[in-house]
């Protein structure tokens, strides 16, 4: 995670912290004056609703509404006094990550080098930046797609072969997701190479996922062809739910950007 990241992350924890506190801050229960006090005597507890003048009321079975709402104002002053205090910290962390001047994120370096210079040294491999282009280069034997007819071409140049395939790859550019076309997978005892249409790079979490697509899946000879591919695609240890992202239309349900962009911000950035 880079500082970029990581300001987003603590931004988010923010938000969701400052949503809790105005949550529990107007909560019914948190108006009920006093406590509850839990009081053992011979393995009994006893419980009390001790009041903001000092009185201790015995709470019976009978008080069971009480004994709930006043449990939960426990539950919710500590919670709230816990958010209060994490807050503080966060806003010290955002503080300080954003103050100082000139450059303060490691990841800007790169970018920020004279054209020349970063030719010559190319991106540190620990950043962000440099695991990305190490990556990219380990997995960059792709087959040459401007031997093909078609013209769906990418916004990176690159030709693959369906109009949808174009969709997900120029998403992907646009979310800054690293990935490469048609990487092709380790041979098994069963099975000929095979090339999920995507390997893609999760840069936050280092992972790495396959997506296939499957264009034509109001087709049922296309629809059996790809069951096979599914379970060859399995025998090599590439997953749907775990490292295998499958995408689906049909003539009457094109595939839509919206998809694509719910399934690139839950799993890929």
């Amino acid at each position: 995670m880079n500082k970029k990241e990581l300001l987003e992350e603590l931004t988010k924890m923010s938000n969701e912290l400052g949503t809790i506190i105005s949550y529990i801050e107007k909560h019914p229960v948190m108006k009920i004056d006093g406590s509850i006090l839990v009081c053992a005597n011979d393995n009994v507890c006893y419980l009390y609703h001790m009041t903001s003048d000092g009185k201790r009321v015995y709470l019976g079975k009978d008080k069971e509404d009480e004994i709930r709402n006043l449990s939960k104002k426990a539950q919710y002053t500590k919670m709230l006094s816990a958010a209060r205090k994490e807050m503080s910290q966060i806003v010290r962390c955002l503080k300080a990550l954003n103050s100082g001047s000139g450059i303060t994120d490691i990841d800007d370096v790169y970018p920020s080098l004279n054209e020349v210079i970063r030719k010559k040294v190319g991106p540190f491999t620990m950043t962000d930046d440099g695991f990305v282009n190490k990556w990219l280069k380990k997995n960059s034997y792709l087959r040459d797609r401007k031997q093909m007819n078609g013209q769906n071409k990418t916004l990176k140049g690159e030709y693959v072969k369906s109009k949808s395939e174009v969709i997900i790859a120029d998403r992907l550019t646009y979310y800054g997701v690293p990935y490469v076309y048609e990487v092709t997978t380790a041979k098994d005892a069963f099975d000929e190479m095979r090339s999920p249409d995507f390997l893609i790079l999760n840069k936050r979490t280092k992972k790495e996922y396959f997506w296939e697509h499957l264009g034509r899946m109001g087709d049922p000879q296309y629809a059996a062809k790809n069951q096979v591919k599914m379970e060859q695609f399995a025998r090599q240890g590439i997953i749907p739910g775990k490292n295998l992202i499958v995408s689906f239309e049909c003539s009457e349900r094109p595939l839509s950007t919206e998809y694509v962009d719910s399934i690139i911000k839950e799993m890929l950035i």
